[in-house]
Formats: C-alpha cells, sequence, structure tokens
C-alpha cells in the first residue's frame, strides 16, 4: 500500500491511469478530529465489502477477490493511517495494488467498480486552491493563519508588539474610552467625548484595523510576495467592515462574518476550506462567462472536437464536470475517441473492450500538453454559463 499524504502528481495520476480490471476506486469525506475517526473507518469498510460484493457478483475469480479483500485488510487496519486524516481520502485498489491519498478538500463519498479508476474527483484536488490566510479579528486579540494543500490551518508567529488587541494599538489602557493623554475636557473642549460612544469606539476600531493591516501586510509579503493566496479575514461588525474597507486596492480578501474569538485551529481549518470552494465555485463560474461573452471562436463543447485539439496542444484550459461520467477511448497521439456503447453510457465498446471515463482521461492529455484544468459540479454552475459535461477555453480562434 503506499499512501500519499502530498496532492497527487502526473506520475500519480500515470500510475493510476489505464486498465486495472477489477479495480475499485473509494471517495470518503474524513475529519482530523479523533472522535470522528471511527465513523471514517466504518464507512470505508462498508464501501470496500459493497464494492468486493459487486466484483464478485460480476464474475471475478476468487483469487482476484482474496486479492482485493487483503488490499482492504492492509488499509483498514493501518491505524498509522487513520491517526492522520484530513478531510477526505481517494482510495485506489486493485489485485495487488492499492494507493491511498490523504486530501485537505472535501470529496463526496463515492465508490465505484470497474475496469478503470474513476480519477474525476482525485483531478479535483491539484486543480482548485487549496491554499489560504486567515486573519481572526476582535478587540481582544488577532492572529494570522496560514493552511496549505497539505496541511491543516496552524497559527503564524507573528510579532504583535503595540498591536495586540485594541488597548495597545489605540494607546489606551485596558477598558479605557480613548488614548492615554487624550484631552480630559468637557465635550465642548473637544476633548474625550470624541472618542466615547459609538462613534467613538468605530473610530478606535478603524486605528486598530489600521495597525493590524500593517503588520499582517509585512508578515503576508514575506511569505507569498506575488499576492497570489487569498486571506479571509474573521470578525465581527463593525470591525469586519472596516478592516475591508482600509485593504482596498490590496490582495485577495474575504470577508468571513462573526466573532472568531472561540475558534480553534481546526474550526479555523474548517472554515477555511468551505470558503476555498465557494472561492473556486465563484472564480470558475466568472471565467466562464467571461469565456462565453468575449473569445469567440475560442470555445469548444464537442468532446470529439476537444480530444483533436487537446492531442494538439491547442487547449488552453479545460472544465469538466467531476460528477459526471462519458465512457470510451482516447488516443492520447490522435486526440481520437471511440464512445462506449449507449452513446458513452456503458462500460465497454461495441467489441465488448474495457472502457474508461473520458472526461479525465481528456483532463490528464491536457495537462500533458501544458494545459490547465478546473473541475465542477454542474449543480453549482449557472445554466447561462455551463452547458457540460466539458468546455475548453483554446489557445486559438478556430478559423
Amino acid at each position: 500500500m503506499t499512501v500519499h499524504y502530498e496532492l497527487p502528481t502526473t506520475a500519480d495520476f500515470a500510475a493510476l491511469a489505464g486498465e486495472h480490471h477489477p479495480a475499485i476506486t473509494i471517495y470518503l469525506s474524513t475529519s482530523p478530529v479523533v472522535s470522528e475517526r471511527e465513523r471514517s473507518e466504518v464507512a470505508a469498510r462498508s464501501a470496500f465489502d459493497e464494492a468486493i460484493e459487486r466484483v464478485r457478483a460480476g464474475g471475478a475469480s476468487s483469487a482476484e477477490v482474496a486479492a482485493l479483500r487483503a488490499e482492504r485488510d492492509a488499509i483498514v487496519t493501518d491505524q498509522g493511517l487513520w491517526g492522520a486524516l484530513a478531510r477526505s481520502m481517494a482510495i485506489f485498489v486493485a489485485p495487488g495494488f492499492s494507493h491511498v491519498f490523504v486530501l485537505p478538500n472535501r470529496l463526496d463519498d463515492a465508490w465505484h467498480v470497474g475496469s478503470h479508476f474513476t480519477l474525476g474527483q482525485l483531478l479535483r484536488a491539484p486543480s482548485q486552491d487549496q491554499e489560504a490566510f486567515a486573519l481572526t479579528l476582535s478587540a481582544h486579540e488577532w492572529a494570522l493563519w496560514h493552511a496549505t494543500p497539505t496541511a491543516r490551518a496552524a497559527k503564524l508567529d507573528v510579532d504583535q508588539t503595540g498591536t495586540a488587541n485594541l488597548d495597545e494599538a489605540t494607546n489606551r489602557e485596558p477598558n479605557e474610552d480613548k488614548p492615554r493623554g487624550a484631552n480630559r475636557g468637557t465635550s465642548s473642549q473637544g476633548g474625550a467625548s470624541r472618542l466615547m460612544g459609538d462613534e467613538g469606539r468605530k473610530t478606535l476600531l478603524d486605528q486598530y484595523s489600521k495597525r493590524v493591516i500593517e503588520v499582517a501586510r509585512r508578515e503576508l509579503l514575506a511569505l507569498d510576495p506575488e499576492g497570489r493566496v487569498p486571506v479571509f479575514v474573521f470578525a465581527a461588525e463593525p470591525l469586519l467592515s472596516l478592516f475591508v474597507a482600509n485593504t482596498r486596492n490590496s490582495r485577495r480578501v474575504i470577508p468571513v462574518p462573526g466573532s472568531p474569538d472561540r475558534l480553534g485551529a481546526s474550526e479555523i481549518d474548517e472554515a477555511l476550506r468551505l470558503q476555498l470552494a465557494k472561492l473556486n465555485v465563484d472564480e470558475a463560474e466568472q471565467a466562464l462567462r467571461q469565456l462565453g461573452e468575449g473569445t469567440a471562436g475560442r470555445v469548444e463543447r464537442d468532446l470529439a472536437a476537444i480530444g483533436r485539439e487537446a492531442a494538439d496542444g491547442a487547449v488552453e484550459t479545460l472544465w469538466f464536470d467531476f460528477t459526471t461520467s462519458v465512457f470510451g477511448t482516447l488516443d492520447r497521439e490522435s486526440g481520437a475517441i471511440e464512445y462506449a456503447r449507449g452513446d458513452g453510457s456503458d462500460e465497454t465498446l461495441a467489441d465488448g473492450t474495457h472502457a474508461g471515463d473520458l472526461l479525465p482521461q481528456l483532463a490528464l492529455l491536457v495537462i500533458s500538453k501544458g494545459g490547465k484544468v478546473v473541475t465542477v459540479r454542474s449543480d453549482d454552475l449557472d445554466g447561462t454559463v455551463w452547458s457540460g459535461p466539458a468546455m475548453a477555453e483554446l489557445r486559438f480562434a478556430l478559423a
């Protein structure tokens, strides 16, 4: 058994591609929380048992069934594996073959039996952003967090001298309504009254947010000089709106309303993964809308045509619905597609040859030619911009 804690690479996909009959694919949502480990183990064993029974009923030999059971037992009894879970697992088993991927993003529970592994969901992991920063901010404290594609959110060690909370950042004694040294005269003298009450507190919060932004910006610049990674800001109003307003023309800052004071590392990581999923959907939909509106002649929806263009290296970006399967074979040299029986709904060709899912095959071909792949769910997208199961942006307009 090979266990991967990194995102799948081109070499990994090459090992998984092609015929592995009989092949079992299992996608499983999991949790890093220890108390939920048993649920994940039970779900994995149940999926394995159903899949192996399907293989047996399909006419597999007793030796093949025994080999699959041996691979199952090695996986479900590996306590090291189950003690280091993330948010999902992808399991690929065939006689004498087993690869397990522990992944940070949430995948849909599913299992499949066939001649080929089902790779659509696995392609989802490296095809979407899985890295983010989080800034948790309240009047009491603030912290900067970093979640990566292979590690849960962890708090960064930041020098907060003079900015650790609202009082420090505004040079006040704890619970004081005005900065130290402010004019203590009457309201007619324009003194402390200006910094008391709701408006006064808002002024202090605004000053606090600017101080935090200064420190956080320096830290993020050192870690991400190009400003590629988004920052999700967890805060309650009015501090959240003040912070966002003060970060205009900066890196991508996404507000997440609500008090963060009681959020721990696991809650921060869970919230970040959910927010990243939403962000990925929004960005895919925006890209598809722009593609449809402004690149006439560079959009292709026919799978056979996409295959030919992909083989020629002409596909810039391929979007495909990982919840849909179209079976057939793809010639990687010419891009020619042969659909399985039933217009691609069956898993064998007319001559009985085993067929795999064409969509991941096309995706891997695009990647091998330097193109980009984005996985989507049709149900997540506006029907005015999406007409799956796949769309391709070509590098050059068709004549």
